[in-house]
């Protein structure tokens, strides 16, 4: 008896379908890493980012994450959306005039955490403390960010370098740039930040931002305060941290 032969579908065989498919992502994601390799700049990369995020629907940030303590990635997100943001409406703009509020908060990765860098032409002036309305402004957007977080921050105090006058308050310049960093303290207090968070620290004219500036406006880039957002938390790096009065009484701690 003849056997009787298996007639074939009509089309192509389905192996060639899912080959197909596998070819068209394949050629896809070469294309992308051929435009990822043409940013050259920061706000392109993440122009590209968000518009991916966009195109499947996602839908995050600081505000929704389910944990108490949101990691510093969604903080570096957050500030980088603001630097395209901010690159945006500079772009637009016909005036070279930077303003009376001076230049925007500078935001750099390091390896110690995220430091927001306060200075510029009008952050502090000669032999002041002060904080001036501007700054105050840029102090209270940053502690919105900062508030509830148990990490540790170092606020570092810079001045220019200058030959000390007769007529100010300050011992040496190294107290000028602790006052400096302790009035930076005192806003982000105002906004409802724990005192426990903070370390202060004095740098006065050793890490300069223009090490040669000459120019007013050079020297005044160094008349800075850096808040840095360490990794470190509070609870990591004291031991005794939330303790009671009779829990550091029994350890031996004294008020002083």
């Amino acid at each position: 008896m003849k056997k009787r032969q298996k007639k074939q579908a009509a089309g192509a065989p389905e192996w060639m379908v899912t080959f197909g498919d596998m070819m068209a992502l394949l050629l896809t994601f070469f294309i992308l890493l051929q435009m990822f390799s043409e940013l050259k700049r920061d706000y392109e990369y993440q122009r590209v980012i968000t518009a991916i995020k966009e195109a499947f629907g996602y839908s995050g940030g600081i505000g929704v994450l389910p944990i108490d303590d949101p990691p510093l990635k969604s903080v570096i997100e957050q500030l980088e959306q603001m630097a395209v943001k901010n690159y945006e409406q500079t772009k637009i703009s016909h005036s070279n005039d930077p303003g009376l509020d001076g230049p925007q908060m500078r935001v750099t990765k390091v390896r110690d955490g995220i430091v927001f860098t306060l200075g510029g032409p009008s952050t502090f002036d000669e032999w002041s403390a002060d904080i001036k309305p501007a700054v105050r402004e840029q102090i209270e957007k940053l502690a919105v960010m900062l508030n509830g977080r148990r990490n540790k921050i170092v606020i570092r105090g810079h001045a220019a370098p200058k030959h000390m006058r007769s007529d100010v308050p300050w011992a040496d310049l190294d107290e000028l740039s602790f006052a400096r960093a302790r009035n930076v303290k005192d806003v982000l207090l105002e906004q409802g930040l724990d005192d426990q968070v903070f370390r202060i620290e004095a740098v006065g004219v050793r890490e300069p931002v223009s090490p040669r500036a000459i120019d007013p406006t050079e020297l005044a880039e160094n008349r800075r305060v850096e808040v840095i957002l360490t990794e470190q938390l509070v609870e990591d790096m004291n031991a005794d941290a939330g303790g009671t009065d009779a829990d550091l009484a029994r350890k031996g701690y004294v008020d002083g």
